[in-house]
């Protein structure tokens, strides 16, 4: 028996219960340096689903398998979903966000095996919003019709996905790492959000950093890109300028987004951000918690009204 099935065993002995806002403009400074390289959000508006039924091969035995229920008011009050009146700008602005981004996912480049269905959300520093991008964009692309979603808490350090969603006493990314005999089914959490699925960070490790560099995690990244070709992966990561995970996350993902923070993230910071990523990727940037615009339209394309923390 691997380890997460193990650890499985000991979570269903137990009852399971159960802020960053986006916003338009910037620094003249933070500008300069996003150029035409900011994504566009689009038009739309997010609905948050029931319990809905999926055929979804990771669920196992569809019957056996329960489905997690997510608090919503809380994930609301911890700022990692917009306030509900919020709700429907914020969801125009992820549409636009995800376009170029699903077409990337589809096009030719995506059948010479380049993961291009697997997209990394990172930031120069800490506190710059990503988190809250990477659930939200996770949301915009579960209301695509025929796709699937995976949100991967890549941020060992910090998981704060694995914790704001209930889920940071669980098996996950780690365990899948340190335990090559581990099934992914088993660490995959259906969830009733948009029927999103979720790979939490998983159990802590000493050597986090060199699992997340290891083959184990090459192997990892192309098994969950090809296992469903309907599936498109969210991996939120830490920050690019404080720790070396998430530099060998970049290597192994197809599409990459960096969150600017307007008014916080430098633009030294953020050239030597970009400086550490493989320039053939496709690389997108979002703005966030900004509020400039430009004849009634909005700087670089994206913008939000709102603004979170990590």
């Amino acid at each position: 028996m691997s380890k997460i099935q193990q650890a499985l065993q000991r979570l269903q002995q137990k009852q399971v219960g159960s802020g960053d806002t986006v916003a338009a403009g910037s620094e003249q400074d933070i500008a300069d340096a996003l150029n035409d390289r900011i994504s566009d959000p689009e038009k739309g508006d997010f609905g948050v689903a029931g319990d809905q039924q999926s055929q979804d091969p990771d669920d196992g035995a569809a019957d056996l398998k329960p489905v997690f229920h997510v608090d919503v008011a809380s994930l609301r009050e911890n700022g990692l979903l917009p306030p509900i009146e919020a709700s429907q700008t914020l969801a125009e602005e992820f549409r636009r966000i995800k376009r170029p981004l699903l077409a990337n996912a589809q096009g030719h480049e995506a059948a010479l095996g380049q993961h291009m269905n697997v997209i990394m959300i990172g930031s120069a520093m800490p506190a710059s919003g990503k988190t809250f991008c990477s659930v939200n964009l996770a949301m915009s692309l579960s209301m695509e019709r025929n796709r699937t979603v995976l949100l991967v808490d890549a941020d060992v350090a910090k998981p704060h996905i694995s914790r704001e969603f209930g889920l940071d006493d669980r098996p996950g990314l780690l365990d899948l790492l340190d335990d090559p005999t581990a099934s992914i089914s088993d660490a995959i959490v259906r969830t009733d959000l948009n029927d999103i699925r979720i790979l939490p960070a998983g159990t802590r490790h000493s050597e986090a950093t060199e699992l997340l560099a290891s083959d184990q995690m090459k192997s990892l990244i192309h098994e969950l890109s090809t296992r469903y070709p309907d599936r498109i992966i969210v991996v939120d990561t830490p920050p690019l300028l404080l720790t070396s995970e998430a530099h060998a996350l970049a290597t192994q993902v197809g599409q990459i987004v960096i969150v600017v923070e307007s008014g916080q993230t430098g633009q030294q910071s953020l050239s030597q951000a970009l400086d550490t990523l493989d320039p053939s990727k496709p690389i997108n940037l979002v703005l966030n918690k900004s509020r400039f615009s430009t004849g009634g339209g909005y700087y670089g394309g994206y913008y939000n009204n709102y603004g979170y923390g990590d």
